[in-house]
């Protein structure tokens, strides 16, 4: 009779405790490829709407656009090698990579 009682209360401890777990942070940005001069690249939802700036060494905007997706493609293979930055914003929020074009 124990081993009944015992039973749903185990599982329900062991329930409750794997829910405590804090679940962990996502990034805001993550570049899933970089081949062929292609960068590809997620932002989270929260950025969706607002814009992609690519910049150049000396801090010169290039290119600007909308973030109408989560997933985006910036094609450099008509740009100069050289470094770049690009920054996706939305409000207050943003976030950049670098990039090295070859």
């Amino acid at each position: 009779m124990k081993r009944i009682f015992i039973a749903p209360v185990l599982l329900l401890s062991i329930a409750g405790i794997t829910q405590a777990r804090p679940k962990p942070q996502r990034k805001e940005l993550t570049v899933i490829s970089n081949k062929k001069r292609i960068v590809y690249f997620k932002v989270r939802k929260s950025f969706v709407g607002g814009s992609v700036e690519v910049y150049d060494e000396s801090k010169v905007c290039l290119e600007a656009d909308s973030l109408p997706h989560t997933h985006t493609m910036i094609h450099f293979d008509e740009m100069p090698a050289g470094h770049y930055t690009v920054k996706v914003k939305k409000g207050l929020k943003s976030a950049e990579f670098n990039y090295e074009n070859n």
